[in-house]
């Protein structure tokens, strides 16, 4: 992390140097003041050991003005700005003492949001040139001033007429006639055109800085500092501030999306010393919101190590490693068809009881993608498909992707895969190395689940006979096509004669007819359709029962973890298709996950945080009393299943090709092949019917600043490490070395 020492003296002629003010968002200037404050002695405990939200790590989704916008190319906020699915950008550079952005190609497209009114504009550009080079830029599909570009650092200010810059999100095509071109920072500023400014504008908004001889690390040298987030609940902003020089008007205020800011701190302050603040959030708890620190007036300010803390929480004691575990992985099995998870008429009492007796139900669970061979890459790697190399269903695993059978064979513990996938885990069998390795159905030993638990359990006989420690990873192919009837189940869900159209067992040729039109359907079709998907996920259910009473018998109960997991779910029209594979909306990327650990909890715990496939391998190593693999990109879910309280927000990806998306709390961000945006509110729109990219700015950019880093870091991701993609730590700053 590049720091810089500075006192209050070099503060003041480094942040004060002929810069003007940046105006506040007219929310922020009509807002009224909130009574968040608290005294010392009313303040709960906080935990500064547990999940927070680190400000000055996350210093790459910091909004920064000065006179305006201000988007520094030579940091890893600017990663916000580009979408791009294949970057132009490349490293950053250093020209005579300044840092800057190669642009590696002859355009470029930024989106950036603008709260201020839509009247004449002017977009400062800070860039190296060389003999020949013209930039051009285009706003919003409206061309400017093509400039001619000199050698060496220069500032160059291009107008933008009135009503071309509007208030929301923005598109600027950067055009050169050259590639190679260095940009150093872009400021877009309100008219009048000012002059040029001495100073250019920092590449990182992080400082060491010492005042009254105390050295911290803080923002500065901007004039406001805007970032969105969900707001934890049961949580407080804490951090110190600073006037540099000058006596300084400070403002923190907080704005929920659609409503007026609630400020929370609004206080002149003198010159040399560090003022503690411990400001609540409950009144935000849950809301998107975006956080404000401003200098309303006077002199620049320093905001000391502000974070989000959580109350502290009480934690379940950390159960002793497990000796086995089981995972059980229902091919195509929607999460809103147990009753763990939804009102449904599906019956599934084994899964049921079992859960809400001492299971850890993971209610927001994505799929790493909505078809099979990525979603089991990732699951049994802990890797996302961009890096164990299954984007699709015909790629081929990338040598070197920790599988995590192969990790848990190398400390002697015996691996056996039975399951009917080939399509999806052939390609992982050789990687995967494990003891055991079988398709009963490719082996003659007949279908379906029960004779997969037979097995799975017979399995385990051999290990127990041989004292060995073991883990058994299985894929049911209940309740993928063919939707088969099961006698005495099926009745529950069909009424009345099968239709020969569908059959008895329809697969993916009717699926297909379906889609095309070639089969018409009726009401009573698709009822006999979707009964017969349901009647395959209660037989499952049966199965999941078999496979827990054949542990119990075993004297396994209490010292076998089992995981309960789909590779993704199955669509049924919601959006215009069947099956899954077509696309990122809940009903394939929304799964089931749940673990039974002994000595974990005699209840029903439930995580609302959003987790991911990419997280079950280092689950899988944490229970069985492993280290976690560094190759790996998920975290152990442990911890979230011990806090007795709420946990950070997490921003989570799935992908499939050129397509992915993005899970937040409340919110799921679409990008279809084609680059196409959709934004759902999932709480108010459960089934993702109206996009809303349009009607909500601020859930816009939030995913859209996520998407930025996403894009550019998904390949070395590690979130044990950096943390999610909403949330960074202070190793994703030393790894992208700002």
């Amino acid at each position: 992390m590049s720091r810089v020492l500075i006192c209050l003296a070099v503060l003041a002629v480094s942040l004060g140097g002929g810069c003007q003010r940046a105006p506040l968002p007219k929310a922020a200037q009509a807002a009224t003041p909130s009574a968040a404050s608290a005294s010392a002695a009313a303040l709960p405990r906080l935990d500064e050991s547990g999940p927070r939200v680190d400000l000055l790590a996350n210093r790459a989704l910091w909004h920064l003005f000065q006179r305006g916008l201000v988007i520094p190319f030579g940091s890893e906020g600017f990663r916000k700005y580009t979408q791009e699915y294949t970057s132009p950008w490349r490293g950053v550079t250093k020209l005579q003492d300044r840092a800057g952005r190669v642009l590696g190609t002859a355009t470029s497209n930024l989106r950036f949001p603008w709260d201020g009114d839509s009247g004449t504009a002017t977009i400062m550009v800070r860039m190296s040139g060389a003999t020949g080079q013209r930039l051009s830029l285009r706003l919003n599909g409206k061309q400017l001033k093509t400039a001619t570009v000199a050698s060496g650092w220069q500032t160059l200010a291009i107008s933008a007429p009135a009503g071309v810059l509007h208030p929301g999100e923005n598109d600027l095509v950067i055009a050169v006639a050259k590639r190679g071109a260095v940009f150093h920072s872009l400021e877009v500023i309100a008219s009048p055109p000012p002059e040029p400014a001495d100073a250019w504008p920092a590449s990182s908004p992080v400082i060491a800085a010492s005042v009254a001889g105390q050295e911290k690390a803080a923002l500065a040298g901007f004039r406001r500092y805007s970032m969105l987030l969900e707001v934890p609940r049961q949580s407080f902003l804490v951090l110190e501030t600073a006037a540099a020089q000058a006596a300084a008007h400070l403002r923190v205020s907080v704005r929920p999306e659609g409503q007026p800011a609630q400020i929370l701190l609004d206080e002149t302050q003198q010159p040399g010393q560090w003022q503690p603040h411990t400001l609540s959030l409950a009144a935000l708890a849950g809301k998107l919101v975006a956080l404000e620190f401003a200098v309303v007036d006077g002199g620049d300010a320093l905001w000391a190590a502000p974070r989000i803390l959580l109350t502290a929480a009480p934690s379940l004691p950390r159960p002793k490693p497990v000796r086995n575990l089981v995972l059980l992985i229902g091919d195509a099995l929607r999460a809103d068809s147990l009753a763990l998870y939804s009102q449904t008429k599906v019956l599934t009492p084994h899964i049921t009881e079992a859960g809400r007796k001492n299971g850890v139900v993971f209610l927001n669970t994505e799929a790493a993608s909505p078809s099979s061979p990525p979603s089991h890459a990732s699951i049994q790697s802990g890797t996302l498909p961009r890096v164990n190399g299954i984007l699709g269903d015909k790629a081929k695993l990338n040598p070197g992707t920790p599988m995590v059978s192969a990790v848990l064979g190398a400390d002697h513990i015996a691996t056996g895969y039975y399951g009917d996938n080939s399509f999806a885990m052939g390609r992982l069998k050789a990687a995967s190395k494990w003891t055991a390795y079988h398709q009963p159905s490719q082996e003659g030993k007949g279908g379906g689940c029960p004779t997969l638990i037979k097995l799975m359990l017979g399995f385990a006989d051999e290990q127990i006979k041989a004292g060995r420690r073991f883990f058994l990873s299985s894929i049911a192919f209940e309740p993928h096509t063919p939707y088969i009837y099961h006698q005495g189940i099926t009745e529950h869900y069909v009424k009345g004669e099968f239709d020969p159209a569908i059959g008895k067992s329809p697969d993916g040729v009717i699926l297909t007819a379906i889609v095309r039109g070639t089969l018409r359907m009726t009401p009573a079709r698709w009822q006999q359709l979707r009964g017969l998907y349901d009647g395959e996920v209660e037989y499952f259910d049966q199965c999941f029962g078999t496979l827990v009473d054949g542990l119990a018998t075993r004297g396994l109960r209490d010292d076998t973890a089992v995981i309960l997991l789909a590779d993704h779910g199955e669509g049924f029209f919601e959006h215009g298709s069947l099956g899954h594979a077509y696309g990122h909306w809940f009903e394939v990327t929304q799964v089931p996950l749940v673990l039974w650990v002994p000595g974990l909890t005699d209840k029903e715990i439930t995580v609302d945080t959003t987790v991911s496939h990419v997280d079950v391998a280092p689950t899988i190593l944490d229970l069985m009393g492993l280290p976690p693999e560094p190759r790996m990109q998920g975290q152990s879910l442990l911890p979230m299943a011990l806090r007795q309280g709420p946990w950070t927000p997490r921003v989570i990806p799935s992908e499939y090709g050129r397509s992915y998306s993005l899970r937040a709390a409340n919110l799921r961000y679409i990008v279809d092949y084609g680059g196409k945006e959709m934004l759902y509110d999932t709480v108010a729109d459960p089934v993702e019917k109206t996009d809303v990219k349009d009607q909500r700015p601020i859930a816009l950019r939030y995913l859209r600043d996520c998407a930025g880093l996403y894009l550019a870091h998904r390949a070395r991701w590690h979130t044990a490490a950096w943390g999610t993609l909403n949330n960074q730590t202070p190793e994703f700053v030393q790894a992208t070395g700002e």
